[in-house]
């Protein structure tokens, strides 16, 4: 019976472009989901909301879905959300020209809704991934102006254009692009060296749109996937982000979120690929009000990092619930996995991506085996994946992942910069003295500034005194400031010697 029940729910997904919805929009959408008796959505890959219905509901949901004008789709995938690292804007950079009105402005210039998968992202940004699009637009050191890489579909293919391309005409490229793409039009065949330069050269015939040379080539960030969850302090305000292990909302919480940034005047929230929300402009005086929300519906903050930093699929629990036990391996045995992330991919085309790539593959007699792969020098932005192990067994995964993370931070070690977890030797640079040196613990999350490490998530070097931290210094944690951190009687050097 209850797969019967399974197998009539309806796979509905609302497109947001850009990865950010208006606070009316979004809570007229979920009004309209909880009186047809949904009660749970999700967030995808593509920054987009998902939710299941059985044919009844869908049924009593069909004119609000319409009436909204929402981009939607049943059982389908005709139209991809287009994906922005709008939600990086003003807390994980600070862009010399990228702001918040030339991403509203570019989107509006889509007079289509595009059928290939279109990312517009800064380059200064790890969060929202580079060329997981079919149309990939990075910002360039020129204002306004975007390096553009296109990905073939159902391919690892991508080419380069030699000429940037203004913002308010990516709109129309986009839809050039899809036409040759999709409609053939004489092109050379995939994966052909001539065909990145043939796509350029047609589009600059068939229309006429501001392009100029690089002043030079796209260097990628190296990768640093930012702690994306919690309440984080920026500009006087905080930053909320929230994450669930089981990718799964309640209508009645977003609910909650949507009159508390009613009330508090908050315009717009923004999903992440990592299947997380983001609120921005929180006030001080407001930050009661949303922790009594987050108390109300037993949301938990502050996951750690090994559970952040994975991409599983839409709709694949086999994943998830392999994630889930390789994540707990990894806490038990309190691996290291920072500036690293983990995809998933059960199916050969499904975009995943990540510095660490596992890939189902299935046996001559239906087992199931994982072939292993990492970018080149681990940056989740590369476009080169190097084999690292084959047909390894679903149970040698952990064990397997433990040894490529090793190999990680051993190769770092070897480049000069920070040694493997499991080699008790200090930061380079960081004296003899400064490991003894006092620590100091955050009263509301509990975490430790110790000098000889410094606070990566707070962006503070290693060696830096407590004192001589600035005055407007906040955990990398929690947020808070720095009077609420307390002296602490230990020493780092009797816990290395331990």
């Amino acid at each position: 019976m209850a797969k019967q029940v399974q197998s009539a729910l309806q796979r509905i997904k609302v497109n947001l472009p850009g990865g950010f919805v208006s606070i009316g929009d979004l809570k007229a959408l979920l009004l309209a989901i909880e009186a047809a008796g949904i009660r749970t959505i999700k967030v995808g890959t593509r920054q987009q909301i998902l939710f299941a219905a059985t044919s009844a509901q869908l049924e009593a949901l069909t004119y609000d879905l319409f009436n909204q004008e929402l981009v939607h789709e049943v059982n389908t995938d005709y139209y991809p959300n287009i994906v922005s690292s709008y939600v990086s804007d003003g807390i994980f950079n600070q862009s010399r020209w990228l702001r918040e009105g030339v991403y509203k402005d570019i989107l509006a210039s889509f007079e289509f809704v595009p059928k290939l998968k279109v990312n517009i992202v800064d380059a200064n940004q790890s969060l929202v991934p580079y060329y997981t699009g079919n149309l990939n637009f990075v910002s360039s050191d020129v204002g306004n102006f975007w390096h553009v890489f296109v990905r073939w579909p159902k391919t690892n293919q991508i080419f380069a254009w030699s000429s940037l391309v203004y913002s308010m005409d990516i709109g129309e490229v986009c839809r050039q692009l899809e036409l040759l793409i999709l409609d053939g039009g004489g092109l050379p065949r995939a994966g052909e060296e001539a065909l990145g330069a043939c796509l350029e050269s047609k589009v600059k015939e068939l229309v006429q749109f501001h392009y100029q040379d690089p002043v030079q080539p796209l260097v990628e960030s190296e990768f640093r996937l930012p702690y994306y969850e919690g309440f984080n302090r920026y500009d006087e305000k905080y930053w909320l982000g929230i994450y669930r292990p089981d990718e799964t909302y309640t209508v009645s919480f977003l609910l909650a979120i949507c009159n508390a940034c009613q009330t508090s005047r908050i315009g717009q929230l923004y999903t992440t690929p990592w299947r997380s929300l983001i609120i921005k402009d929180i006030r001080q005086e407001d930050r009661k009000a949303w922790d009594s929300i987050l108390d109300a519906h037993r949301v938990n903050l502050r996951h750690a990092s090994n559970e952040l930093n994975w991409q599983v699929e839409d709709w694949c629990e086999p994943a998830l619930l392999l994630k889930r036990s390789i994540v707990r391996y990894f806490d038990r045995l309190n691996i290291r996995t920072y500036r690293l992330c983990f995809g998933i991919k059960m199916r050969s085309n499904s975009g995943i991506w990540g510095s660490i790539v596992l890939r189902e593959t299935i046996g001559e007699r239906g087992e199931s085996y994982f072939d292993i792969s990492h970018t080149e020098d681990f940056n989740a932005n590369s476009r080169v994946l190097i084999p690292y192990k084959q047909r390894v067994a679903k149970s040698a995964l952990p064990k397997t992942l433990r040894r490529l993370c090793d190999y990680f931070y051993d190769s770092k070690a070897d480049d000069g910069e920070m040694p493997a977890d499991r080699s008790l030797t200090r930061l380079p640079g960081v004296s003899e003295e400064a490991l003894l040196h006092p620590q100091f613990q955050c009263a509301h999350c509990l975490s430790i500034y110790d000098p000889a490490y410094g606070d990566a998530l707070a962006a503070v070097p290693p060696g830096l005194e407590f004192a001589d931290l600035p005055e407007d210094y906040t955990c990398g944690v929690c947020g808070a400031t720095k009077k609420d951190f307390n002296p602490i009687n230990r020493s780092n050097k009797a816990a290395l010697t331990s």
